[in-house]
């Protein structure tokens, strides 16, 4: 038996089964150079599992002489593929080829045990198991501060929202656009787009002066405040009525018990939950990411956010309804063209169908189109009209 191929075996209780899911487990790696191809990881795990049990055994010598044609053929690939494939596991410490190159592949069992090898020699991925669980603990842990990272991320771009400063979100929103993150894997990226919002809310000119929001959502109401109050500054409101404001409470009282199982429960749900919710919500109403990404584009995140709301409230309604929402992307559709059709729809979802509240010529104001009024006097004149018919 070659000394020189004599491996260390694996740790008790390890098969090579087990190995042959690890080395499936460590594929991506934590950088380019440990990288695995997806045909490496098959020829690995064709060798490893080819090879008897008693061949990962202290001592022993583990590998295979299976000829490059038969291997490839069995595998559906080519024979230039599997060379290839072998040169990535050489190169990466899995495999070593014992063979001369371009020569016959041989090898010799007696009484079970492998005694010559001149082909694939699996002793250094034996021997390097301690190296590969160690990276696969590396792995985790790196995934697993990602993760941390990206809720760090997710959760200051909702506090960044909540300062309700237009400034803030238009730059935050330069810097990470849309918020995602789910697709971002690395750490560092991770950590540099952390620092830039956490320097956003610590802006100078932010706390000492210049331009605030005011209390109320930007994204449905108001423009924002001057904090020095001066007669230059001061500017008359007009439309409509300042109290009637579309607060998030009004909006979870329109919602379905399904839309409110979104949101949180152990406080009052804000604006950047329900936009959260409603992001989620299309998927209920086919409604893409596309058509999503344009609504927030056009009315904004909160204002489009308040449409899904209402386009899955109303599309429980029965099925013979007139305001039932029966294609969620038509009816997100439609209240980008026209938001005369809000207040309706509200009136079926808060439970009025048509016919039973007074009789009214819905007034032409509210749509956007023909006025010129933003949707968020749309959605105040529709839900300040709800409110008034539904007290006593």
């Amino acid at each position: 038996m070659s000394i020189s191929l004599a491996h260390e075996g694996l740790p008790p209780g390890v098969t090579h089964f087990n190995l042959a899911d690890l080395i499936e487990k460590i594929a991506t790696g934590t950088c380019r150079e440990e990288y695995l191809s997806a045909t490496a990881v098959r020829v690995l795990k064709h060798y490893l599992l080819g090879c008897r049990s008693s061949d990962f055994e202290r001592g022993k010598i583990c590998g295979v002489w299976e000829q490059p044609q038969t291997t490839a053929q069995t595998l559906r690939i080519s024979t230039k593929v599997l060379h290839n494939a072998e040169a990535e596991l050489e190169r990466g410490g899995f495999i070593e080829r014992t063979h001369v190159p371009h020569a016959r592949r041989t090898g010799q069992r007696r009484d079970g045990v492998i005694v010559s090898l001149a082909g694939i020699s699996l002793r250094p991925l034996i021997d390097g198991y301690g190296r590969w669980k160690a990276r696969l603990e590396a792995m985790e842990l790196h995934e697993r501060a990602a993760a941390s990272l990206r809720h760090e991320v997710v959760m200051l771009g909702r506090e960044i929202r909540a300062t309700q400063a237009a400034a803030l979100i238009e730059e935050a929103e330069r810097i990470l656009p849309r918020g995602r993150v789910s697709r971002i894997s690395s750490v560092e990226k991770l950590g540099a787009l952390k620092a830039m919002l956490e320097a956003l809310l610590v802006q100078p000119e932010v706390l000492s002066g210049g331009t605030i929001s005011s209390h109320r959502t930007e994204e449905i109401f108001a423009p924002d405040i001057l904090v020095k109050d001066s007669s230059k500054n001061r500017k008359r409101v007009t439309g409509v009525d300042q109290s009637d404001e579309v607060s998030p409470a009004m909006a979870v009282g329109l919602a379905s018990a399904d839309y409110r199982s979104l949101l949180p429960s152990d406080r009052a749900p804000g604006w950047p939950d329900i936009v959260d919710a409603s992001a989620i919500a299309c998927r209920w109403h086919n409604v893409s990411q596309p058509a999503w990404a344009e609504a927030c584009e056009r009315l904004g995140r909160e204002r489009a956010a308040l449409c899904v709301l209402v386009i899955d409230r109303n599309a429980r309604l029965p099925r013979d309804h007139r305001y039932r929402a029966r294609l969620g992307r038509k009816c997100l559709s439609g209240l980008l063209r026209n938001a005369s059709s809000l207040l309706p729809m509200i009136k079926a979802a808060k439970g009025y169908p048509e016919g039973s509240l007074p009789d009214r010529q819905f007034e032409t104001e509210v749509s956007a189109p023909r006025t010129g009024h933003s949707f968020a006097g749309a959605c105040l004149s529709a839900l300040a009209k709800l409110s008034g018919e539904v007290q006593p």
